[in-house]
């Protein structure tokens, strides 16, 4: 019987894949990228497979990789920009090359956050309100406000168009539809890399612009999120199966990248101390968004609880695979060890890919 700790035993007899691990890339995540791609090749290694962690400087850097068409598979471990929102996946399938994980179209959808709550609010999938925004930030202005309120019921979806809008005409706008305290994020970005709560309108102009001058572009999509107090919840979805709900309990602030990738900054709670329903419908609405978006393999959904209201936040189709990562947390919870989880991963990817050949 096959150990689903993890350990190198269990996998005895079974024929070992050769296996790309692609890491590092050049988006703001790339250090990530880089401990997720490590520990993912370690693990299959363990678990019997040959592979092998590439670091590389950009996704475009798959066209001319030695090897890789020799490959039985690619995982890509790549954190952020093209290596998650779907440009690499397009390579890849361009290439014929066999991948693990979300394909394009999913991987694009889940990366912007704005179109992802856009189905969500369509599904009746509970979200925050939100504006987003268009930002020039070599103009220092908008060029397009766009915002979704829940108590709206005409369902066209509030859009509003302007020239040269202020931070100023945003603050306005932010505290009137979202009131205070609010998030300031980045609508194509994970690990919390360009996130800032604001608590009053005082501070809005300064954490504003420390997000926008943390992204790589200079025209730049942002998030305006009501704030939900509360418990930070994820729901793992692994090869259309719901893992137990974790909780995220940081010893200090929210759960930003110092808190992610801090041994001992957080405490994990799993399977999550919530009360049915409410944990049902939870993981009920993550495997439903995991079902929308139209992932594959192994998606992380993000929740807020304040008392007994959810609201999803988004959903990550290449989560985080370091020793602090909620996803082999969630697995290990239900015996399924870090070595496991790849092979089972890696495995189930070779087997679809070989039967759309």
């Amino acid at each position: 019987m096959r150990d689903r700790s993890g350990g190198g035993a269990g996998f005895q007899g079974r024929e070992g894949m050769k296996i790309k691990v692609l890491m590092g890339g050049d988006s703001p995540e790339r250090d990530v990228s880089l401990l997720s791609g490590q520990a993912v090749a370690q693990a299959l290694r363990e678990a019997g497979h040959e592979a092998e962690a590439v670091d590389i400087p950009s996704v475009g850097a798959v066209l001319t990789l030695p090897g890789l068409q020799e490959a039985d598979l690619v995982f890509p471990a790549l954190h952020g920009g093209q290596g998650e929102d779907g440009h690499l996946q397009s390579l890849l399938d361009v290439m014929g090359i066999p991948y693990a994980l979300s394909g394009p179209a999913a991987s694009a959808l889940a990366m912007d956050k704005s179109s992802t709550k856009r189905i969500m609010r369509a599904a009746g999938i509970p979200t925050p309100d939100w504006l987003q925004i268009n930002w020039d930030r070599e103009q220092g202005q908008a060029g397009v406000v766009f915002g979704r309120q829940e108590n709206r019921d005409d369902g066209d979806g509030g859009e509003e168009y302007g020239e040269g809008l202020t931070t100023e005409h945003i603050l306005e706008r932010a505290a009137g539809e979202l009131g205070f305290p609010l998030v300031v994020k980045l609508n194509g970005a994970g690990s919390s890399v360009g996130v800032a709560i604001v608590t009053a309108p005082s501070a809005f102009d300064e954490g504003f612009r420390r997000v926008v001058e943390s992204a790589e572009s200079s025209c730049i999509d942002v998030i305006l999120e009501k704030f939900i107090p509360g418990r930070e919840l994820t729901s793992t979805i692994l090869l259309g199966r719901r893992l137990p709900l974790l909780e995220i309990r940081p010893h200090a602030g929210f759960y930003d990248y110092q808190n992610k990738y801090t041994s001992g900054a957080s405490e994990y709670l799993v399977p999550a101390p919530v009360h049915s329903p409410v944990y049902e419908q939870i993981a009920a609405d993550a495997l439903r968004l995991y079902d929308l978006v139209g992932c594959r393999g192994v998606a992380r959904v993000d929740f807020r609880l304040d008392g007994g209201d959810y609201y999803c936040l988004e959903i990550n189709t290449i989560p985080g695979m370091t020793e602090h990562s909620l996803v082999p947390k969630a697995a290990a919870a239900v015996g399924i060890g870090f070595s496991a989880l790849l092979d089972d991963l890696c495995r189930t990817a070779g087997a679809v890919c070989r039967g759309r050949r």
